[in-house]
């Protein structure tokens, strides 16, 4: 008899317990995840898949940009889906399918840049910023992408020390004018063999050496320093001239002032430089400071 009791007693509590879990379900259901498609995760998808197809001798960045406004432009206006939390998973796999076809075209797109022989300042531009902006980026993850990011910016960074040395050797100049200064020589020396270094090793890099405009700008050193070197003496010759009132006879203005500077321009030696125009200058510098020397002696001898 207590058994049937017991069991009549589970049985009517059951019963109280699925119409109370019915009902707590019926007015508090719980919010599906679908991965159901609307219109606009269609559209974005669409434009995602187009990526693959565009050029890879033109970037593509605008494209990339308005297509990461609609998406979050859509997802702040709850397009997405159909409640926040789809709406916050399909903003999150849209952009991170986004990310993961921008970057392999961008990555062709450079390589592109960099296997031609004519590198353009501005797609240089838009290769480091953008290379910038994807190394940084939440979706990045270790593996083939990450090393392909980080080789680009291996052969920006050698670009760069390659295009600085020679900007600098371009640029070169030297500012001591007293008689006791020379022309760093020895300096000049140590830039050919580096310039030389670069040229012997393809650039130590296989891309940067693709760069037509840098290897013929090290070959044009020898000229670049030659015309430094030119324009140091005319400067000195400049700022030495007509001082032979300074000194008390002709004697003492050639000993200790015509003489170190006439001495400076026949220590141009053309075995460094190897310039087109080298004995046109030293010509031109030597009856420069020549025509200082005859003034001199019409000074002491008047």
């Amino acid at each position: 008899m207590k058994i049937i009791k017991t069991a009549l007693v589970l049985g009517v509590l059951a019963i109280i317990a699925f119409f109370t879990i019915t009902w707590i379900e019926k007015n508090n259901p719980i919010e599906p995840i679908s991965d159901a498609k609307n219109q606009f995760t269609t559209k974005i998808q669409q434009e995602i898949n187009l990526i693959t197809e565009l050029p890879d001798n033109k970037f593509c960045v605008d494209f990339y940009n308005k297509v990461a406004y609609d998406i979050n432009s859509w997802y702040s206006d709850g397009r997405l889906g159909i409640n926040p939390s789809e709406n916050e998973q399909w903003k999150n796999n849209l952009s991170e399918n986004l990310y993961s076809g921008y970057t392999e075209k961008f990555i062709r797109q450079a390589f592109y840049v960099f296997n031609n022989h004519e590198w353009n300042p501005t797609d240089l531009d838009i290769i480091r910023s953008e290379c910038k902006r994807l190394k940084d980026s939440e979706f990045l993850k270790n593996g083939p992408t990450d090393n392909k990011l980080s080789e680009i910016n291996t052969i920006l960074r050698k670009y760069d020390e390659v295009n600085y040395f020679i900007s600098s050797c371009e640029n070169f100049s030297y500012s001591g004018f007293d008689l006791s200064d020379k022309f760093p020589v020895e300096e000049v020396q140590n830039k050919f063999s580096k310039a030389a270094n670069y040229l012997n090793n393809n650039l130590e890099n296989q891309f940067v050496n693709n760069c037509t405009s840098l290897r013929e700008r090290l070959n044009e050193l020898r000229q670049s320093m030659f015309n430094a070197h030119v324009r140091y003496l005319d400067i000195k010759i400049n700022q030495w001239s007509e001082l032979y009132s300074n000194y008390n006879s002709q004697p003492a203005y050639a000993d200790n002032l015509y003489k170190p500077i006439e001495n400076e321009i026949k220590a141009l030696d053309n075995d460094l430089y190897a310039a087109n125009n080298f004995n046109i200058e030293k010509s031109r510098l030597t009856k420069k400071w020549e025509a200082d020397a005859i003034r001199a002696y019409n000074y002491f001898n008047k």
